[in-house]
């Protein structure tokens, strides 16, 4: 479900003294509105690790440039027709992603709750992944198909390095041919997709308002409301929807 907002504030027809300050816009795309409250949902529920040494305001950066980007995806996906997920698809990954919660030693209603989204929140968001990864699969995977000189070159280049660095044996390339070419598959996926939305960004209106300070509760495009919206996207969790 999308939020539709305009940039400016919503207090037309009402007071301060008449509404709840709940939220404020990080950012704008395509006059959509991507609310604070949907980065800290991400920053909570999706596997996106903090890299060593990164700030805090750096981090959510990364964040907020997921959020964007699947936003883009999905609106790509919509203008085209992508189907929506059956419902078996959606409680899958709805399992995987309760199981990392739990293998981090978190419990996965707390986590839910602590960023503001109920189980049927959560469940509404993977839909909206899995119609994004269903669309890259159908758009990106007939034009990538891997040949055996693209499937030799991911042996010798990134799978014969890294099994040596593991200190494993590195077995012929006849015993891991299938891998590699799926590997090498994938990797032209994944360098379509991030072609591909780079051409979105530059195609779309994309607006990143300053980080908001919250001992003032100073910051542009202050939004206010009577209740927090309950269905903000979060980024691709890795196991909540298989790669195309």
């Amino acid at each position: 479900m999308r939020w539709r907002l305009p940039l400016a504030l919503l207090v037309a027809a009402a007071s301060l003294a008449e509404t709840v300050l709940v939220d404020r816009v990080a950012a704008s795309v395509n006059d959509v509105a991507i609310p604070e409250s949907a980065v800290r949902r991400a920053m909570i529920l999706a596997p996106i690790e903090r890299i060593p040494g990164e700030t805090p305001q750096a981090y959510r950066g990364r964040v907020l440039d997921a959020l964007i980007d699947q936003h883009l995806q999905y609106e790509d996906a919509q203008r085209f027709g992508s189907e929506p997920p059956n419902a078996a698809d959606v409680e899958e990954a709805m399992a995987k992603l309760t199981l990392r919660l739990r293998e981090e030693g978190k419990d996965p209603a707390e986590e839910f709750a602590r960023a503001g989204m109920t189980a049927d929140d959560v469940r509404a968001s993977i839909e909206r992944q899995l119609v994004v990864q269903r669309y890259l699969k159908e758009r990106f995977r007939a034009g990538t198909m891997a040949d055996e000189e693209r499937a030799r070159a991911e042996y010798e280049e990134r799978f014969v390095p890294e099994t040596k660095a593991a200190g494993r044996p590195v077995p012929p390339f006849e015993e891991v041919a299938a891998e590699m070419r799926a590997r090498a598959q994938q990797r032209g996926i994944d360098d379509e997709v991030d072609k591909w939305t780079r051409e979105l960004r530059d195609k779309a209106r994309i607006t990143i308002y300053p980080t908001p300070l919250p001992a003032t509760g100073l910051g542009p495009a202050v939004l206010l409301a009577t209740a927090p919206p309950t269905s903000t996207p979060t980024p691709v969790p890795p196991e909540s929807a298989p790669r195309p």
